[in-house]
């Protein structure tokens, strides 16, 4: 494969007419890449890069890569984790109510690089007030991302779906870190019979 370097390395046009490829992606470190649960756990640190992006295809699901380097205080090898992706939906994750203006503005993700989205709704043109009052409701949907429930008349219910770790229930909602899904995302380690 004849190939030259001026600065990069690349391929000559004689290669890339003849569909010669210069590496492998299966070892080229950061490359999207499709893996089965098995091999992505036997796959050396050396082949992911932090915040990675790999596809499992026996489970279906998209993980995001967090390697954490040997600091040879608490770590002495570099390793790797994997937790769930998603892309973000584009739905509104919060929003506030203006009381002066009347003005309703929902607000999207915060995302890092790039500008928050807003979309505000002015309610002032809205009569009627508090109380004593009666009607329907017209509907009431959810994001289907763990809320459940809803009605398009008469009492309406939301119920929270809380997941691992998380408890709803008349006090409140709470997080268990001593749950199997916390406790399970924490790498312990022995030293000197002890083990942290």
């Amino acid at each position: 494969m004849p190939i030259s370097v001026s600065g990069k390395l690349q391929l000559d046009s004689n290669a890339i007419s003849a569909n010669d490829v210069l590496a492998d992606i299966q070892r080229i470190k950061g490359a999207f890449k499709v893996y089965t649960s098995t091999v992505l756990n036997s796959t050396s640190v050396n082949y992911f890069s932090n915040g990675q992006i790999v596809f499992v295809e026996d489970s279906g699901s998209l993980y995001k890569a967090n390697v954490l380097l040997a600091d040879y205080v608490e770590r002495f090898e570099d390793s790797v984790t994997f937790s769930e992706f998603s892309f973000d939906s584009g739905s509104f994750s919060s929003a506030s109510f203006d009381s002066g203006s009347s003005t309703l503005t929902f607000f999207g993700q915060d995302l890092v690089g790039s500008g928050q989205i807003s979309m505000s709704v002015d309610l002032s043109s809205l009569s009627g007030g508090g109380g004593g009052g009666s009607g329907d409701i017209t509907a009431v949907f959810t994001s289907d991302e763990g809320i459940t429930g809803g009605a398009s008349s008469g009492n309406v219910v939301l119920e929270l779906d809380p997941g691992d770790g998380i408890t709803v229930n008349a006090n409140g909602i709470n997080v268990n870190t001593g749950s199997a899904h916390f406790v399970g995302g924490v790498q312990q380690v022995e030293i000197d019979g002890d083990t942290f």
